[in-house]
Parts: structure tokens; C-alpha cells; sequence
């Protein structure tokens, strides 16, 4: 059964924040590298919760697009674009992202942000080492 990141992912663009937390185990981990305003680990759905909303306080429109998902066993790295108007602005801004998840029976217990391409994919090496020599 393949986990479901895509679903999660369009949990978030919709709002849906009740219905992506049912994708994320009780006790998920949540870490969100430098240099963001809101970096550090979260524990927790409710940790996460305030976290999301505290994001989303900020922008009239948000919604993210995940632009490749590679999947290494139980491990995905997304490679997302965050796509949003500030409050009160007419300006779209594009963010992008590198997300690692780890998906056990269905559920993500385990989720990290990174702001850079070389954050995200020497962490995803480091999860999930190639299989490939």
C-alpha cells in the first residue's frame, strides 16, 4: 500500500487541517530547519496544529504543490512549492521546499521542512540510504 503524501498534501492546500492530522500519527515529530521564523521540532498533533495555523495567519491564500515525490522504503522526499498572497497583498509568492516523511502503517510519524535542496536530500540519504551503488 502506498502512503498517502499526495492526500496529505491536498489536506493542507484545502484547509483541511482536521483531515490531515487523521494522516499523522499522535505522537508524529515534526522539525522545521532554519532559517524560518517558526524553526524547530514539534511534537505531537496539537504542536503541529499551532504551528499550521500560526503559518496560515499570515496569508490570505496558501497551497502547496508538490512537484516529485521519491519514495526509499517507508521514507518520501517531497520536493514542494508553497504558493501564497500575504495578508491584505495582491503579490503570489512562491516558497520551495524539500519535505522528508516517514509513513509506518498508513500514518506519518515523522515529518521534516527544509528550505534548501541540499538539506533536504542529505537528510533523505541519511534516512534512507540508495540501494543503488
Amino acid at each position: 500500500m502506498e502512503p498517502p503524501v499526495h492526500e496529505a498534501y491536498r489536506r493542507y492546500s484545502a484547509g483541511d487541517f482536521a483531515g490531515l492530522l487523521e494522516l499523522f500519527h499522535p505522537e508524529i515529530t515534526v522539525y522545521v530547519a532554519p532559517p524560518n521564523i517558526e524553526s524547530g521540532t514539534y511534537r505531537g498533533h496539537q504542536e503541529y496544529l499551532g504551528l499550521i495555523q500560526r503559518w496560515g495567519e499570515n496569508w490570505d491564500e496558501m497551497r502547496t504543490e508538490p512537484r516529485s515525490i521519491e519514495m526509499r522504503g517507508e521514507w518520501a522526499l517531497a520536493s514542494v512549492e508553497y504558493i501564497g498572497k500575504g495578508k491584505g497583498s495582491t503579490v503570489e509568492v512562491t516558497q520551495p521546499s524539500w519535505e522528508l516523511s516517514l509513513w509506518q502503517e498508513g500514518l506519518c510519524r515523522e515529518y521534516r521542512v527544509y528550505w534548501d535542496r541540499d538539506g533536504g536530500e542529505a537528510a533523505f540519504a541519511e534516512v534512507s540510504p540508495s540501494t543503488t551503488a
